[in-house]
């Protein structure tokens, strides 16, 4: 058996789309744990507020169940590491979403406001460590060349699973338990396809080193970004039903609402990137914040507004805020190595964290002073704060040319803001990244060895790697004038 290959370090737009399609129905189990995670934890958000208003909670606690949230995002993020290196990422998998299902099914048996606190670290730490094992596991299954297109399919399916949660809230009455149930089945869901796999483990979880003080040093404008960032999103999500209500809205409207808020984040993450690929990211990011402040500035008039100016404005908001966080991931990463990308990458969640704990407890303050348009009145206070930041920092300092840039790579949505794992294409790998039983080859689902003494247009040794649910066999074939045998993968 002999093929033409052609070389997997520059593929054509054809190979791309070819590597996107295997990579998809190969992983089909993992991206049906990860799609069943995200439809869960997004109607859980949403519902959680609103359940909050209806048992009469002020919207101080619905903001500080949010921050809550984040805490444990961010602990999950830097310390489930060690839980899966302990016991292996299947049945850390296993476990935490066992203990994220738990949380959910307890809201409804414990109808205490301080519990429900509690309840959110609980869950921000499960889900975290339940996105470190799946970012792990596709960084394993990934090639140098193609972690890019990885990264576009996890994203896509995380926003498209996020999008219809939203609107499974249509299906019940908050009020009730059918959605607290239903989120707890989904959740429950996504551990069966991972938990049968019969897949090799992934490398151990490697915990970054940190140095907050050097990442700031390289990029100030990049970390405040971040906690701006961290403030607008974690805000949006935890009190943007609440404004939505509040203005009026049925709780079918509410859903619509929100999906809306994350169509836009999908459909504007593209050309922003682009735009800053081409252009000083800064002055990219700066007439963002500015154009941001157009629809809060038109969210502010609330229930005046129609219905359908009101989805139009949520999806521009949101859309143009979710591009925040990655402009200043990418805009760092013009400035650092490639060796650092991962390490850079954990103080950015950390930093977003911070501002993601804060900002509910800011808002929802501000929605006790000047009612549901609150909210808005702190996301374009926060806004105008980053814009003079990002002023004042190009006028003392040069702005990185084209040539020297990284690419743009999107973030998932603000809910699950990206783990630390090389599944980054902008991070520095080792030798031997591409090699393992689990690797998806880049190129025409077959991967070349490293010439030796061949001419290019002479049959060379490939192997033929065949993808399977989570689970993939190498087949060693030789050409003609090479009896040597490339070592079998158990």
């Amino acid at each position: 058996m002999k093929r033409t290959l052609r070389d997997p370090t520059d593929p054509n737009r054809t190979e791309r789309v070819r590597y996107a399609l295997t990579l998809l129905r190969s992983l089909s189990s993992l991206m049906l744990s990860v799609a069943f995670l995200m439809f869960g934890n997004s109607i859980f958000t949403t519902l959680l507020a609103l359940r909050a208003k209806i048992e009469g909670y002020p919207n101080e606690l619905v903001g500080l169940m949010m921050s809550a949230y984040f805490l444990g995002f961010a602990i999950g993020t830097f310390r489930s590491g060690l839980l899966i290196n302990r016991v292996g990422h299947i049945r850390a998998f296993s476990a935490l979403a066992a203990i994220a299902s738990i949380c959910t099914l307890l809201v409804l048996l414990i109808p205490n406001p301080w519990v429900w606190v509690v309840l959110r670290v609980g869950m921000g730490i499960a889900i975290a460590g339940l996105f470190v094992v799946v970012e792990s596991w596709l960084n394993n299954r990934s090639t140098n060349q193609g972690r890019g297109a990885v990264m576009a399919v996890y994203i896509t399916i995380g926003f498209a699973a996020s999008s219809l949660g939203q609107q499974t809230l249509q299906l019940g009455d908050p009020g009730g338990s059918e959605l607290f149930l239903l989120v707890g089945m989904l959740l429950a869901l996504s551990l069966v396809p991972v938990a049968l796999t019969s897949a090799t483990h992934p490398d151990p979880v490697e915990k970054p080193n940190i140095d907050l003080r050097k990442l700031f040093g390289a990029s100030p404008t990049a970390v405040i970004g971040c906690l701006v960032a961290g403030m607008i999103g974690s805000s949006w999500w935890g009190l943007g039903p609440i404004y939505a209500q509040e203005i009026g809205l049925s709780v079918n409207h509410i859903a619509s609402v929100m999906t809306a808020a994350l169509v836009g984040g999908l459909l504007l993450q593209l050309p922003v990137g682009r735009l800053s690929d081409r252009f000083d990211r800064r002055t990219v990011l700066f007439w963002i914040t500015i154009l941001l402040l157009i629809p809060a500035a038109v969210l502010l008039l609330g229930s005046i507004l129609n219905f359908w100016l009101i989805m139009i404005a949520v999806g521009i908001f949101f859309g143009l805020s979710s591009t925040v966080y990655p402009l200043c991931v990418a805009y760092a990463n013009d400035y650092l190595d490639s060796s650092d990308v991962v390490s850079a990458s954990g103080g950015f969640v950390l930093f977003y964290a911070m501002g993601a704990v804060s900002g509910p407890l800011i808002s929802s303050l501000a929605m006790r002073v000047s009612g549901p348009r609150g909210l808005f009145v702190f996301i374009v206070t926060a806004s105008l704060a980053l814009g003079l930041f990002i002023i004042w920092r190009i006028q003392i300092r040069q702005w990185v040319p084209t040539a020297g840039k990284e690419p743009y790579v999107p973030q998932p949505e603000a809910q699950a803001p990206g783990v630390v794992s090389e599944l980054d294409p902008r991070a520095e790998v080792s030798d031997y990244y591409d090699e393992g039983p689990d690797i998806i080859p880049f190129s025409d689902s077959a991967e070349l060895t490293e010439p030796t003494g061949h001419a290019k247009d002479e049959p060379q040794e490939i192997t033929i790697k065949t993808p399977d649910v989570l689970s993939q066999t190498d087949e060693t074939v030789t050409s003609e004038d090479d009896t040597r045998e490339k070592p079998q993968d158990s």
